[in-house]
């Protein structure tokens, strides 16, 4: 099964990410430990997610 998310960053509301995977939970790590480039500097998973 794949999902579909977005995060979006409370501080910065105007930044979102839309992403897809089969492992959400190991995606969300990676994207909390700061392994998603685009993501790193918003700490965009650390403050909003929707899941689809």
């Amino acid at each position: 099964m794949f999902y579909t998310y977005i995060l979006r960053s409370i501080s910065h509301p105007e930044q979102r990410y839309i992403g897809s995977t089969s492992d959400l939970r190991k995606r969300l790590a990676k994207h909390n430990a700061g392994e998603v480039p685009h993501t790193s500097k918003f700490k965009l998973a650390d403050n909003f997610v929707k899941i689809f």
